[in-house]
C-alpha cells in the first residue's frame, strides 16, 4: 500500500515539516493564550479571503442571483466579528476545535492502523488517542476556559502531529535500497504471474 521508493523520497521534507510543527505547537504549549488569537485572527484572515473569492465569482457569473450571495456574505460576516470580537470568537471556535480533534483522531487512528507494520505507526494511534482525550477534557469545561484551552490544545495536536511526522520521516529514511529492490521485484512478480493466468 506503501511505496518505499516514494516514502524515502520525501522522508527529508517530512522532517521537516514535522520540525516546523513541533516548533509551532511548543509555543502553543508555553503562550496558549496568544495561541488562541493567532487561531482566530487566522481564521478571521481566511474567511475574509474565501469572501473576497467568493464575491468575484458570484459577481462575475451569478450577479443577479441573491442567494448567490449569502455564502460571501456570511464569510464576510464571520470575517468581521472574528476580528472585532476575538474573545467571543475563541469560544466558538473551541466548540470547533472539539469537533475537529474528533475527526483527526478518527483520521489518525484509521492511517496507523493502515500504515502497519511500519516503524512509528503506533505514534498515530496514540496521536488519535491523544485527540480523543483533549476532546472530551475540550467539551466539558467549554467556553470559560476556551481562551487557554483553544490555543494550548492547538499546541499540543501539532507538538504531537510533528514529533509522528518525525518518526514517519525517519522510518522511511533509513528504508534500505535493497527493501526498495524487493519490493519491485514482488511487483514484477505480481504482475508476470496475473498475465500468465490470463
Amino acid at each position: 500500500m506503501f511505496d518505499k521508493e516514494t516514502l524515502k523520497k520525501y522522508s527529508t521534507q517530512t522532517i521537516i515539516a514535522g520540525i516546523l510543527m513541533a516548533l509551532l505547537g511548543l509555543v502553543g504549549v508555553f503562550a496558549p493564550s496568544l495561541m488562541s488569537l493567532v487561531v482566530v485572527n487566522f481564521l478571521a484572515w481566511l474567511f475574509l479571503f474565501s469572501a473576497i473569492v467568493q464575491g468575484v465569482i458570484t459577481w462575475k457569473s451569478y450577479r443577479n442571483s441573491f442567494s448567490a450571495w449569502l455564502k460571501p456574505a456570511i464569510s464576510l460576516i464571520t470575517a468581521i466579528l472574528l476580528l472585532f470580537f476575538p474573545f467571543e470568537g475563541v469560544a466558538a471556535v473551541g466548540i470547533m476545535l472539539a469537533a475537529y480533534l474528533l475527526v483527526d483522531a478518527y483520521s489518525s487512528l484509521s492511517f496507523g492502523w493502515e500504515y502497519r507494520p511500519n516503524k512509528g505507526w503506533w505514534l498515530m494511534i496514540v496521536n488519535g488517542i491523544l485527540s480523543i482525550v483533549l476532546a472530551v477534557i475540550f467539551m466539558i469545561d467549554w467556553p470559560f476556559s476556551s481562551i487557554v484551552l483553544v490555543g494550548l490544545f492547538v499546541g499540543i495536536s501539532l507538538f504531537f502531529d510533528g514529533i509522528t511526522l518525525i518518526a514517519f520521516g525517519l522510518g522511511a529514511k533509513s528504508v534500505s535500497d535493497d527493501d526498495i529492490a524487493k519490493d519491485k521485484d514482488k511487483e514484477e512478480n505480481q504482475q508476470n504471474t496475473k498475465e500468465s493466468e490470463q
